[in-house]
């Protein structure tokens, strides 16, 4: 794998561009759609700033593993990021549900068991 030399952690999130700066052409809209398969599956494996003007991008597709690199502007990471953070929300959201129910289950359980005299602080002790 190719990295380009930057003086900014890698990985870190797209900052604004500067505006003396000029940027690149931003790529083909939608980074998150695979030209492969068609799909938005697409997600960054790894990536760092060139300069402070655009990003370098190793994208891949979870649906066909269809593999790319791209060079980006600030303005197109930074859409980019928000179309990932877009996709992610639900997600967030699902596992959060799913915690909370079963921790509710775990707490009823806890409950019926100590009404039932079926545990004590023996049960705790380590």
């Amino acid at each position: 794998m190719r990295h380009r030399p930057n003086s900014r952690p890698r990985n870190a999130r797209p900052t604004p561009a500067p505006s003396r700066a000029a940027a690149p052409a931003p790529a083909a809209p939608g980074l998150e759609l695979c030209p492969a398969c068609g799909t938005d599956f697409v997600h960054p494996l790894e990536w760092s700033a060139i300069e402070d003007h655009s990003w370098w991008m190793y994208l891949r597709c979870a649906q066909c593993e269809h593999t790319r690199e791209v060079t980006v502007s600030n303005t197109e990471a930074e859409r980019y990021d928000a179309a990932l953070d877009t996709r992610a929300d639900p997600i967030a959201r699902a596992v959060r549900k799913l915690d909370l129910e079963r921790m509710a289950a775990t707490v009823e359980s806890l409950i019926v068991a100590l009404q039932r005299d079926l545990i004590g602080p023996a049960d705790f002790a380590r």
